[in-house]
């Protein structure tokens, strides 16, 4: 993360330039296109950004993901016990027998396509927790597509990254 008040960060897809202003600190925000966090200039300006960065994320993926699932589960047809974010190192999600769906908060830097599916792929989990062809039949009842989205997760997941 050098130079980080000229990087972007993707959000559902999209880009925005991250802007840094020197001051006293103020939360990162999305305010006219553009990522917006103010700190006082330090040595580990560096850290403190990206803790920001993460935050913002992190709660973001909360709102999105919970809308996500609520709008998702009445058309697979289920009802999750809870959903959570969680930084998992190499999955996007995880579904419990319990019915407890836990979501990959960096999914939100792809776009909103690409989060839909993940969404509905852990939601389908709660009607077969597994990935046989029952399961992969249902994923592709509520979205057609979901190859390409499971494609592009393959492709370029490893570039999620804060």
């Amino acid at each position: 993360m050098k130079n980080i008040p000229s990087e972007s960060f993707p959000y559902l897809g999209r880009i925005y330039c991250l802007k840094v202003l020197n001051g006293a600190y103020q939360p990162l925000k999305l305010v006219n296109g553009r990522l917006q966090l103010t700190i006082r200039k330090s040595a580990i300006q560096d850290y403190f950004t990206r803790g920001a960065l993460i935050r913002w994320y992190k709660h973001n993926a909360r709102r999105k993901f919970t809308e996500k699932t609520e709008r998702y589960a009445k058309v697979v047809g289920v009802e999750p016990k809870s959903t959570s974010i969680k930084s998992f190192k190499s999955r996007w999600g995880s579904c419990s027998p319990e019915g407890d769906l836990d979501s990959n908060w960096v999914v939100v830097m792809a776009p909103n396509r690409i989060v839909d599916y993940m969404v509905i792929h852990e939601l389908c989990h709660l009607l077969h927790h597994d990935h046989s062809p029952k399961f992969w039949k249902e994923v592709e009842r509520v979205m057609p597509d979901y190859r390409d989205h499971k494609e592009w997760l393959k492709v370029n997941g490893h570039k999620l990254v804060v």
